[in-house]
């Protein structure tokens, strides 16, 4: 069965727009279905309960319910996450959009593993932070499209019991997350649905696909109340180790998020509790089960269930004899060797397909990789073409109609070239522009390239290129490409495509690309700048595009006020929560201010700034009772502007900071990216003059985004606005009122 998808997402890195592509999805694409095997899988026990589990992103799952049914009951459980959170923080590196949306698959699929279970990503974009279920909607392509493949996924997998953290009825923005909203909403509307003859009768015609009836649906309450349902995750497991604590431990695999720290310090109630929102039953609910009093079917689950979560079976060992790396292209012979006589009895599936295999000797098996087989590396690009990221090979030693051992072979398919994400916005000026391309040749078999880089606009298509390829033992490829670009060139965007060939019989070929944009932003000369450096990496980024001389301040720095020659410090994202030192040696920084220092402090969280909260994931880290700024700052949790292109009403116009070096006007604001900014100031002193005005649809105004004030014979800026997605994109104006912010030391008005 197929299904057009059209999925829009941020690319690798300084992206400055949404790009969108559209491809062809095989649904149930690497998953080996039990009616293939039913004749190999009568040893397995029949599942009398299956439980499925949603969630909008990684770490959002239930760990704790997953992992009780899981072992005290022997379940299936299934878990289905709509995004890859590929738009969320980072709180490990600077890995943002498709690089972290691989980062949190990845420990998504290591706790899965530990909870045992089945992990399946709808691969919805996560477009960060959202207010509205119905903004949430709109990204992914439609309510109806997104209850439409939920409907899908219960008819595929069967759940008797299906449950969720995220409400199913609240639409407005002061409850949760957007997207939680939305999985909520379209959750429960599938959950009838899926029986209903008449909804996408065209799903049923894929095998294994049937008309489903789930018996109860349940929302996750955070506190107890009557008449619910409360799971004893606390109990015993084995050996002293509580279900919730296997769920803790899965959760710590989740570090991009701070999970792992988070894991390990607080403390979680006995019980989680569950209010019954819809259900196809008269059985009378259990008190302490969800399934309780249910009769379920009797089925077996996939083949892949078993080798995920359900350690059923052993696998052999398998050597790739021609293809050690693992990796393999379409149209390669792969040829293994596999120990004792396995070789006449085993049997391997390439996406739940059988694959013809020949017998070379003893104990080496060969076959042939399809020339049409999907590619599934890397997994930065391709993983958005699945619902599972488990290997594409999968193999069963079958003996008198039992599997014996089962696993899955240690190979990826790639293409034969490949190049690597770009960030689509590159920096052009008038003169020489020389940019870098790296790749890789997954074809042994090829060693020479050629290249073009050509562009899509009038304005360059005189302009003479040159290039450099360089390649190495293993494949990697360096493609240095240089120009010279015309000495008056207007301020604009060059779009360009690069291309990267193969050159012989099995040559390949690879094409990025991107966006070339002209950005001239005007900073003061002489200025010196110091950067108190959390994990990101956009300011030094920034301040080298710039041109601007800049010094990375270390704890020495801070605790010995080595700020000499320095007019203007910014302080990183989230640096108060990574940098101890910072948090220590703070009133150094304000003393230099209030000396005539310019301080611009990035948005922060609540409970590493405000004044007197505690870290709820560490008890012992308490904040002073005063303030990290002059004058009183308290950030807000849902002061917040998630829409990018809301508008943005300038409070004082006549600011110094809005005229010098560069006049700010309202195309500054246009093109943002993911939203304007995030944990406002909600309370502050107003010793602070508030520069901007914005707000979310149907939302009260917000004042709070940039604050700026005197301090002695300084100035202290606080701006919560969104920067380092602004300025990894390039993006134009933020680049110019970020060189206006820093050159504040030399346009301070008489």
């Amino acid at each position: 069965m197929l299904y057009l998808v059209i999925l829009c997402f941020k690319p690798l890195n300084n992206n400055s727009m949404r790009i969108c592509i559209s491809f062809v999805l095989f649904i149930g694409t690497g998953v080996l279905s039990s009616r293939v095997l039913a004749q190999y899988l009568p040893q397995l026990p029949d599942k009398k309960l299956v439980v499925m589990n949603l969630a909008a992103h990684p770490d959002d799952e239930d760990g704790q319910t997953m992992a009780y049914y899981r072992y005290a009951k022997n379940a299936v459980v299934y878990s289905i996450i709509y995004t890859r959170g590929e738009g969320g923080q980072n709180e490990i590196g600077p890995e943002l959009y498709e690089e972290l949306g691989a980062l949190r698959t990845q420990e998504t699929e290591r706790a899965a593993r530990i909870i045992g279970t089945k992990v399946y990503f709808l691969n919805y974009p996560d477009f960060g932070f959202s207010k509205f279920a119905k903004e949430a909607f709109e990204k992914w392509g439609g309510k109806e499209s997104v209850i439409a493949r939920i409907v899908y996924m219960v008819r595929k997998l069967k759940p008797d019991v299906m449950f969720t953290n995220h409400d199913t009825v609240t639409v407005g923005s002061n409850r949760q997350h957007g997207q939680h909203q939305a999985v909520g909403i379209s959750a429960l509307a599938a959950f009838r649905l899926a029986a209903d003859p008449t909804y996408h009768p065209e799903q049923l015609k894929e095998p294994g696909v049937s008309l489903w009836q789930p018996k109860r649906f349940f929302w996750r309450n955070w506190m107890a109340t009557s008449g619910e349902v409360q799971i004893a995750v606390s109990d015993p497991y084995k050996n002293d180790l509580t279900y919730q604590q296997v769920a803790l431990d899965a959760l710590k695999e989740h570090a991009s998020q701070g999970m792992d720290f988070f894991a390990g310090r607080r403390s979680f109630p006995r019980y989680t509790f569950f209010r019954l929102i819809d259900k196809t039953t008269n059985a009378a609910l259990h008190p302490t089960d969800l399934a309780g009093n249910l009769e379920t079917t009797a089925r077996k689950a996939d083949l892949s269930y078993y080798l995920d979560a359900g350690n059923y079976f052993s696998p052999i060992n398998v050597t790739l004899v021609n293809r050690p790396s693992g990796i393999v292209t379409q149209g390669d012979k792969v040829v293994i060797k596999v120990p004792g006589n396995a070789a006449t009895t085993l049997k391997i599936w390439m996406d739940g397909v059988p694959i013809s295999l020949q017998k070379e000797d003893k104990h080496l098996l060969s076959f042939q990789v399809p020339k049409a087989a999907k590619p599934s590396f890397p997994k930065i690009t391709y993983q958005y073409g699945r619902f599972s990221n488990a290997p594409v090979f999968t193999y069963a030693v079958i003996r008198q109609n039992r599997i014996e051992a089962a696993g899955y072979l240690p190979l990826e398919i790639a293409p034969a070239l490949y190049l690597d994400p770009v960030q689509p916005v590159l920096r052009i000026h008038g003169g020489e522009n020389t940019f870098t391309f790296t790749g890789q040749s997954f074809d042994p078999s090829v060693s020479r390239f050629q290249a073009t880089f050509t562009f899509k606009t009038e304005a360059l298509n005189a302009t003479k290129v040159h290039h450099a390829i360089e390649t190495t033992k293993e494949g990697g490829i360096k493609l240095q490409i240089s120009f010279v670009a015309p000495k008056d060139l207007p301020d604009a965007d060059y779009p360009y495509v690069v291309t990267l060939e193969g050159v012989g019989s099995r040559k390949g070929t690879a094409k990025r690309s991107g966006t070339m944009r002209v950005l001239e932003p005007l900073v003061m000369p002489g200025l010196h700048v110091g950067v108190i450096k959390s994990y990101d990496d956009t300011l030094p980024m920034a301040l080298k595009e710039l041109g601007v001389s800049y010094r990375i301040l270390d704890s020495l720095d801070l605790a010995e006020k080595k700020f000499s020659g320095i007019q203007t410090i910014v302080v990183d994202i989230r640096a108060y929560f990574v940098r101890k030192d910072l948090r220590i040696y703070n009133q150094h920084l304000l003393d230099w201010v209030k000396a005539g220092g310019t301080l611009i402090v990035q948005y922060q969280k609540t409970f590493e700034w405000n004044a007197g909260e505690t870290d709820p994931l560490d008890p012992s880290k308490k904040n002073p009772e005063t303030s990290f700024a002059p004058y009183s700052i308290r950030l807000g949790m849902r002061d917040r502007v998630t829409y990018e292109d809301a508008p943005v009403t300038v409070l004082q116009p006549k600011h110094i900071l809005l005229r010098e070096p560069n006049l700010i006007t309202e195309e500054d604001w246009e093109g943002w990216i993911q939203e304007r900014g995030l944990y406002f100031p909600s309370q502050y002193d107003p010793a602070y003059t508030e520069l901007f005005e914005m707000a979310d649809p149907n939302e009260k105004p917000q004042r709070g985004s940039t604050l700026l004030a005197t301090y002695g014979k300084g100035k202290y800026l606080f701006t919560a606005l969104s920067w380092y997605r602004q300025l990894q994109a390039f993006h134009p104006g933020a680049f110019r009122l970020f060189a206006n912010m820093i050159s504040l030391p030399f346009t301070q008005e008489e």
